[in-house]
Order: C-alpha cells, then structure tokens, then sequence
C-alpha cells in the first residue's frame, strides 16, 4: 500500500491572516477608543462617566443581535465576503463618528462601527479550518485572537498620548483613515480558500440551522459557554472601567492607559506562546485550567495594589494568563462541535462572551455606586474566575481527536 501523501499547504495562508488581523485590531482599537480618557469624553459632551462606559457597552449589546446573521454569512458566503462586509461598515461609521456634533450621535455612530464587529471577530476559526492544517489551528486562531488584544492596546495606549498630542478631534480622524485603509487592504488582498484543502478528506461543514440545534444538546459546549462568559465578561469590565479602577493610584490618564496597554501586551505574548505550547502538546484542557488560575491572583494585585511597577508587572501577568483562554476556548469550540460550522460556534460562544460584559460592567459600576470604590468590583471579577476554574475542570479534552 502506498502512503498517503499530505496536502499542500501554502506560504499565502500567513498573508490572509495578516490583512485579517488588520481589521481585527482597527475594530478594537475603535471600541475602546474612549475608556482611557473616558473624564475627559464626559467634559467634552457633558455627560457622565457611565454615559462615556456606554459607548464600549454598546458594542457588546449590538453584538448580541447581530452575531447571528455574521455567522450565517461567514457560513454561506465565507469570511472573505462576511469579513468584507464588516471592515465597510467599519470603515463608513468611524468617518461618520469624526463628525459627530453631540453625545446622542456619538452613541449611534459607535453602533454603527458595532454592526461590523460580529462579522470580523467571528472569522478567525473558519480562516483557520479553509487555510491551516490541523497541527496549526490552534496558533493561526491564537494570532487571529491576538490581532483583537493588539487593537485593544493601541487603543489604550496611543489614544491618551494621541489626544494629548494633537487634540480629541484629530485623533478620532487619524483612527478612521486607519479604517478606511484597513478595509481596503483585505478586500484587495485576502482571499476565500487556497487552491486545495490543507487537511484531506476532512468532513464537510454541517448546515448552520441544523448546527445551531445540535450545539444546544452537547453538554460540553454548554461548559464553555459558561466560560466564556465569565472570562469574556471579566476582561471588558477591567478594560471598559480601567481609568477608573486605578483612580488615585496613577497620576494622570497616560499612565493608567499604559496598564492598560499592558494587560493587553501580556495577552498578546501568551496568545502566541499558549496556543503554540497547546498545539505542540496537543492538549487544550490543562491550559485552560492554568489561564483561570493564574488570572485570579493579578486580578486580585491589579485591585488595590499602590506602587506603579507592580500594577504594571501585575497586569502584564494578568493579560499573560486570562486572554489566551479566548483563542483556546474558541478551537476548543471547534474542535468538540465538529462539523458543525465554525463560525456558528465561534458567534454563539462570543454572543455569551459579550453578554458576560455587559453583565459584569453593569454590575462593577453598581458595586462602585455602593461602596464607593472599585475595589469589591474587582472582588467581584476574582469570585468569579475561580467559580469559572472550578467549572473548567469538567471539560473533556478534544485535541485526542486530532490527526496526530
């Protein structure tokens, strides 16, 4: 008998996934845009720091609705046609958001910009399964994860300096030309598929609405659901109130975007160095595990620790651990729903995720208004990540299902 040969892959595939990685970072980068200088948004429009909250809130409230429809499309048109679609409209409402003459426009053109989300975060596991062979999914998944924390750490990071540098209005122009060219770059360059599979003979996706009734009886996805709640849930309420939760700690709105961008700097080295370590072992479960147990202790530092050096030490640590759990969970999705599409159970899994944010951001903003500090909110955040650890250990693993 001759021995199977593998399929070819090809070097494109890195090229596909950069350009993605493009928009996936613009998109965040405009979500938090206003959360490291959200005292300075409320003076500008004369409203309240919650009412600046609001504006990184509806994105998780729009992506609810929405995240449906963009796995629908990323199913039946593919992420090149469902991605494209996002980075348009991306692209059109971070121009009409330049313009906006009051808090009520600003509002409704962050809507706007929040309609493209869905369909860019909901890709990168179906650009994973169309491009990667199976022994690099995890790391293709990770870095198209990674692109998400990049975005959310030049925002944090650039958006302080910028406005301090040239001004809250040119600031917001710069970032929507970055839109703009963005989503120019991937319609020109990304394409749907290579001209073969890069695993052979793999199974068909499943039709979305037959997925959809089949992902609601398989326990284990309910598992991750739980999960991603919470984990998703504890990463936007640290980044939506994080000028806020180091109030009194940091001197000005510069340094406490630089904790910020360093959360994020953590989560994008352990999205590379996880995922790849969970690839080469080929395991997820015992990753998992370690990212909820080890997010608990910096969480608990970046809460009420005074010195500067070991906030910064602490949230590069927190990001490090807790963010990688989003590209593992997102595989670890796929992997056990096969062959259920990917996009239908990467957007039911972001759909909990981003309900988890505006659960635990509305409801950080309330242990604030009772006890007058952040601190039990943050607490809050450590409770539940060991409720989320304790509930990780009934996973089962999936990667013994992979071609070893």
């Amino acid at each position: 008998m001759t021995r199977p040969t593998e399929a070819p892959v090809y070097g494109y595939r890195w090229i596909v996934l950069l350009v993605f990685m493009f928009i996936a970072a613009v998109t965040q980068i405009l979500w938090i845009t206003f959360a490291p200088i959200s005292s300075l948004v409320a003076s500008l429009y004369s409203v309240t720091e919650l009412d600046v909250a609001l504006l990184s809130l509806i994105f998780m409230v729009v992506y609810i609705p929405v995240s449906i429809p963009s796995a629908y499309l990323i199913d039946s048109k593919g992420f090149r046609y469902a991605a494209g679609v996002g980075a348009i409209i991306t692209a059109v409402f971070a121009v009409f958001r330049v313009f906006a003459p009051n808090y009520l426009l600003l509002l409704v053109f962050s809507a706007g910009i929040a309609v493209g989300q869905p369909f860019v975060f909901n890709s990168p596991t179906k650009i994973a399964r169309r491009w990667f062979p199976a022994r690099e999914r995890g790391i293709a998944t990770g870095l198209g994860t990674m692109a998400i924390f990049l975005g959310i750490m030049l925002g944090l990071l650039v958006t302080p300096f910028a406005v301090v540098g040239v001004g809250f209005f040119y600031t917001m122009v710069s970032y929507a030309v970055v839109a703009v060219i963005a989503a120019v770059l991937f319609l020109l360059i990304a394409k749907e598929r290579p001209p073969s599979p890069p695993e052979p003979d793999e199974p068909e996706d499943e039709k979305m609405i037959k997925g959809l009734r089949q992902l609601i009886g398989i326990k284990q996805f309910i598992i991750l659901i739980v999960l991603f709640f919470v984990g998703m849930g504890i990463f936007n309420g640290v980044a939506t109130w994080i000028e806020q939760i180091l109030a009194g700690r940091v001197v000005d709105i510069t340094q406490a975007g630089i904790v910020g961008a360093i959360i994020i700097l953590g989560g994008i080295i352990g999205a590379v160095i996880i995922p790849t370590l969970s690839d080469k072992y080929q395991r997820r479960k015992p990753f998992i595990i370690l990212s909820l147990l080890l997010a608990a202790p910096f969480t608990f530092i970046l809460a009420y620790h005074p010195d500067y050096t070991v906030l910064l030490a602490s949230a590069f640590l927190l990001g490090f651990f807790l963010m990688p759990a989003l590209p593992l969970g997102l595989q670890t999705g796929a992997e056990m729903t096969k062959p259920i599409p990917e996009g239908t159970s990467a957007g039911i899994l972001m759909i909990f995720g981003q309900a988890g944010g505006i659960v635990l951001i509305l409801s950080m903003d309330l242990a604030n208004s009772l006890f007058y500090s952040f601190f039990w909110a943050m607490i809050l955040l450590v409770i539940l990540d060991l409720l989320a650890l304790l509930i990780s250990l009934l996973l089962k693993e999936t990667m013994h299902r992979k071609t070893q």
